[in-house]
């Protein structure tokens, strides 16, 4: 496995359907979520191919607490020793083991067929894991030069999306939408409405990159295509 570059700085490792992030500096190497269990081999393997060493991960910023997202942190956390962020509303999901919230299914036959298909096998725990730092929205995290907590609840009451302004201004969206053939919602959310506002709030910063946990990176006016998609809160 090796990491993909999307940015002069910024990496893909994959994971299956899922991917996870690395901004990568001389001093130290930031993780943008966990993904499933297993992915710490992934991202040794990715590291490695880099000529950097696991143990240069010294953080590990989360979006949120679902499983493709948590299920791997806590190995991820004893290879590493990283410091872990996450918004304190899912990190006191994810202390416990829990990961799920009631939620519902956003419109359309594709996300109903992916709420009956998919989520009977995801698991319905994680293992349960500390978290260093709880974070904010609006919060300042002093890693990577300044990266910026967005809050973005509705896809999970304690959803962030994390800004980096560096390489143009790279944007990680977590599941605040997917990227497939266009962008889309995410299937499932615990706040439709709410993650629709989230997602008109982030039209309206400022970046050039988006990088999502699902689908390929948009890379060039990526803040415009945001805006474009959802300008005014509409559900589509």
């Amino acid at each position: 496995m090796s990491a993909q570059a999307v940015t002069e700085h910024v990496y893909v490792v994959k994971t299956g359907d899922g991917a996870v992030f690395l901004i990568v500096q001389p001093e130290g190497l930031t993780l943008i979520d966990a993904g499933f269990p297993g992915t710490a081999v992934l991202l040794e393997e990715a590291v490695r191919a880099m000529g950097r060493r696991l143990e240069d991960i010294h953080d590990v910023l989360m979006t949120h607490c679902h499983p493709d997202h948590a299920g791997g942190l806590a190995e991820i956390v004893r290879a590493t020793g990283a410091r872990v962020w996450m918004h304190r509303d899912d990190a006191t999901l994810v202390r416990t083991g829990q990961c799920w919230r009631p939620f519902e299914v956003a419109p359309g036959e594709e996300n109903q067929a992916f709420f009956d298909q998919v989520i009977p096998h995801v698991p319905k725990t994680i293992e349960p894991v500390s978290v260093d730092e709880e974070l904010l929205p609006g919060q300042e995290i002093p890693v990577a030069g300044g990266v910026e907590a967005l809050g973005t609840p509705g896809h999970s009451l304690g959803h962030l999306v994390f800004l980096w302004p560096g390489d143009g201004g790279v944007v990680f969206l977590g599941d605040a939408a997917a990227n497939g053939d266009d962008l889309v919602l995410s299937p499932i959310h615990e706040d439709l409405a709410e993650g629709v506002r989230s997602l008109s709030m982030l039209g309206g910063q400022e970046f050039e990159v988006a990088c999502f946990a699902h689908g390929e990176p948009i890379i060039g006016a990526a803040a415009e295509r945001l805006r474009r998609q959802w300008p005014g809160g509409s559900v589509s």
